[in-house]
Parts: C-alpha cells; structure tokens; sequence
C-alpha cells in the first residue's frame, strides 16, 4: 500500500494532465526543453520533464546529459528519495482518517463508476479505501498511463535523481510532497468528487485520449508553443480538473518556483533544475516569469 501511494504522490501533480500514448513511437532522442538561465554571474539549466516514462526515453538528448554531468546539483520539484516526507504528506493530506473511506465520503453513483473502473485495473477496492479523491483520481490516470506503456518508476525526473545520486551529488527539493498536496488538501468535498467524477470521465473519453497523445508527442518533439496550444483548446472546455489543473497546478505554482530558481542561480553555478515541461509555456510560464526578473533566458535544446 505504502509503496503505490508514493508513486502516486510522486507523479500527482501532473497526472491529472497526463500524457497517454503508447511507447513504442520511438525517437532517437528523447524531447523536453532545456534552456540556459543566466545573470551575468551564475548560469542554470532548467530542463521540462515528463513526470512517468518509457524505456525509449533514455538516453535525453546530448545538450541535457551534457549540463546533468556537470552541474553540482539537480533542483526537483521534489526529492523522490525522502520516502519518509513523502509517507508524512501523505498521511496528512492523501488519506482520510480512521473510520472514513471513499465509501462514506462519494455519492452511490459516483461509487458506482468508481468500482466499476477499479475493476477494470483489477485495483482492490480495499486497498485504496482510504484514499481522498483526488488521489483516487491521480491513482487511476498513473494506472491508465502505465496500461498504455508509461510507468512512473521510469520518469524523467527520477532517472534525473539517480543520475545526480550516482555521482554524490546533491537533490535540490523546489517544493517538496507537503506543499505540493496541500493545494489538493485546500479543495471542498465537493470539488475532490468532481475532480474524481471528471477524470473518470476523460479516462473513457475519445477525444480526451487524442489529445493527452497529442501532448506527449510535443513533448518528445519539445515543441512547447504545440503544447500550449493544446493546453488553451483544452481549457475552454473547462472541465473542473482541466480548470484546477491550469489555475492551481500551473498558474498558482509557477511564482514560486521562479522564485525558487532565481535563488539557486544566486548560490551556486550550473544547478539542473528540472520542472513539469507544462510549466514552461506561456506568458506565465517559468522562462518568462525568470525573464521579468531581468534574468537571462534562452532556449539551447
């Protein structure tokens, strides 16, 4: 049980937007987009991810393996290795209490579509009785992505982890799993079981399932101005998790983890630092915000 709701929780900010495809379209590299941020003293490398993976991911692109050898840390939006951080969030913002489940908190015809879609994944309904909706909702999305041929356990940001860990160097938390579940803490009863309602919804959903493939296509390409457009279509229709997913997880995040960035290129030289690739489009995206900062920002890959 512990171990399924850390690779929930590791993979919850981005997977109620969750590319869905299948992984044998293969590419001789794999996409993101790394940009060079400088300040006339400092250089770091922000670098967009995905937050699951496929074998055919690796290796990232020359220009990103180049600046992961040399940096002296690599900045996550959280450390996957503090297994004890993540299992404290957890038990804090991830689980009702004793005595509650989804069973006493969802109405029967959400229950319904709920065990129906449990059965589908051959997920134990009392295994997750626990869980609030909003991971339910993350759990399912993880299960549908890896049935299509992604797995959490291969995302880009772990590989990065283990990569900088190999090496004896540090990982840098921009935020870490408390902060991160406490915008999902911060939603009504109400809006949890929309939240849930909907994404079981878009799981079954055609043109949802086209349009999640269509996003983890710009990512290998790095296509970023392609993912934006697909982020806008998708945001009229507003759906509650589509809405929460802009005005919450990107919107509301992305200050403060410019913040966090320009600080690191402060203290130390060459920090990878390695964020949602969701994060970097847009006016309000991270090269811009740094860029408003009047630091310097260009894309090398």
């Amino acid at each position: 049980m512990l171990r399924r709701l850390i690779i929930v929780s590791l993979s919850c900010l981005l997977c109620l937007y969750l590319p869905v495809a299948t992984a044998q379209q293969t590419a001789k590299q794999a996409g993101g987009a790394l940009f060079r941020v400088q300040d006339g003293h400092h250089t770091l490398y922000l670098f967009g991810t995905i937050h699951v993976g496929a074998a055919d991911f690796y290796p990232l692109a020359p220009e990103v393996m180049q600046a992961l050898e040399r940096a002296p840390a690599v900045a996550l939006e959280l450390d996957p290795t503090k297994l004890d951080s993540l299992q404290a969030a957890i038990e804090q913002y991830g689980v009702y209490p004793p005595g509650q489940s989804f069973r006493t908190a969802l109405s029967a015809p959400l229950q319904q579509q709920l065990l129906k879609v449990l059965a589908q994944y051959h997920i134990d309904p009392k295994s997750i009785e626990r869980m609030r909706p909003w991971m339910i909702a993350s759990l399912l999305t993880v299960e549908e992505a890896e049935g299509s041929g992604y797995q959490s356990q291969l995302a880009v940001d772990s590989y990065l982890a283990n990569a900088i860990l190999k090496r004896n160097k540090p990982v840098i938390e921009l935020e870490g799993a408390a902060r991160q579940m406490a915008l999902f803490a911060a939603l009504s009863p109400a809006q949890e079981n929309l939240l849930l309602a909907d994404t079981i919804k878009e799981l079954h959903d055609a043109e949802s399932a086209t349009e999640l493939k269509a996003m983890a296509e710009c990512w290998r390409r790095g296509d970023l101005n392609g993912l934006a457009e697909l982020l806008n279509d998708k945001s009229d229709k507003a759906s509650f998790v589509t809405r929460f997913t802009k005005e919450v997880l990107l919107d509301e995040r992305n200050p403060y983890l410019a913040e966090r960035i320009a600080d690191l290129l402060t203290q130390q030289d060459g920090v990878f630092a390695a964020i949602g690739m969701l994060h970097l489009t847009g006016s309000n995206g991270l090269p811009a915000l740094l860029e408003q900062r009047g630091l310097k920002v260009e894309r090398i890959e």
